[in-house]
Formats: C-alpha cells, structure tokens, sequence
C-alpha cells in the first residue's frame, strides 16, 4: 500500500511539473510514464483516465495557488472571536486585494483552465466543490455574525456578498486585457468594502 501511495504521488508531481510547463492540453500518458520512471498500465492503474489524472493534478496546483488566502478566513472568525472590529476589516479586505493580484499574474487564463479541466472529472469536480462550499458557509457565517455585531451594512446579504465576490475573482480574465475595464487589486478592496458597508461604518 505504502508503495503504490508513493508511485501515485510521483505520478501526480510528474504530471503537474508536465501541467505547468506545457499546459494541460499537450499532456501526453507517455511521457508523464517515462518522466515517473512507471508503464503506461501503472498509470491507469491509479487513475481511470488522463482527464481523470488531469483534473487531479489541477485541483493540487489550484490549492498551491490559493495557499496565500488560505490563512484570511481563520484571521477573520479570530476576529470576530475576539471582537476586534478593526482586524476583521483588515482580514477581509487583505483577503479580497489578495484574491485580485492573484488573478492578475502572467498567465491569466490560470484558474479558469483549471477549474475547467476540474469540472470535466463528475467525481473530482465534486470533491472540489464540497470542499469549496465548507469555505462558502465558513465564510458566510463570518459576515453574518460581523453584521450582527453592526460591522456591515443592515442591508448587505452576507450570502451574495461572498458568491458575487468569488465568481468576480474568478471571472476577471474576461476584462482583464481590457484598459478601460480592470481594476487594481486596491480599487477592487474599496469597492467590496463599500458594497459590505464596512467603509461608511470606517468614517462614523
């Protein structure tokens, strides 16, 4: 067992180092095989498909590539614990211009052809969005006890506020090459923090 967790290990780090420097759409089973020193069949052994294999290694590298924001949400709910209103706002808003730059690198096209590649594997995509939707309900709860606590705005709607935010981080790539219509990182933390009441409560 130890040794068949250990070769599918190598097969996924082979195949990321594989994803990230050629993409996803080039990946050949053969050479991830000879790079991971395995047979074609021991590939296959360990996973039902390449798009199955693909989409694995996705969910990996979108892991790593969200690590940053990782520690923003706990920030948030110590706040809250602690009744710190001023920490609360910062974790949030450092979380939202966080979750801009990231969208904002190189390549940005990176986490939509990740999330597609995700969402061709039933089995993976569902893994991925349960895991997600711990995120979405921790997240929800936080802003609404943060609105309970008088820290938002009595109109914000904590459970938009989260699900507009995560498909406008995600979704930037479409106005991203644009001059008119891509706003900074710090442009995009105003505005959630206006649309979440936080600066009118900043100013009071």
């Amino acid at each position: 067992m130890r040794r068949d967790s250990e070769t599918r290990q190598r097969i996924l780090d082979v195949t990321k180092d594989l994803v990230r420097a050629e993409g996803s759409v080039a990946l050949r089973v053969a050479d991830v095989a000879l790079r991971a020193g395995v047979g074609v069949p021991t590939i296959y052994y360990h996973f039902n498909s390449r798009t199955e294999l693909i989409a694995q290694v996705q969910v990996e590298i979108y892991q790593e590539m969200t690590q940053e924001l990782q520690a923003y949400l706990p920030a948030c709910e110590a706040a809250l614990a602690s009744d710190d209103r001023e920490a609360f706002y910062r974790a949030l808003g450092e979380n939202t211009e966080t979750a801009w730059r990231l969208g904002q690198l190189d390549e940005k096209w990176g986490v939509v052809k990740l999330l597609l590649d995700v969402w061709s594997q039933p089995k993976i995509r569902d893994e991925f969005c349960s895991r997600l939707d711990v995120q979405f309900e921790r997240w929800n709860d936080a802003l609404e006890h943060a609105k309970e606590l008088g820290w938002l705005g009595e109109d914000v709607d904590p459970r938009t506020l989260v699900a507009t935010f995560w498909a406008a981080s995600v979704g930037q790539v479409i106005t991203s090459n644009s001059p008119q219509f891509n706003p900074s990182p710090g442009e995009v933390r105003r505005f959630f923090e206006t649309a979440a009441g936080m600066r009118a409560r900043e100013q009071a």
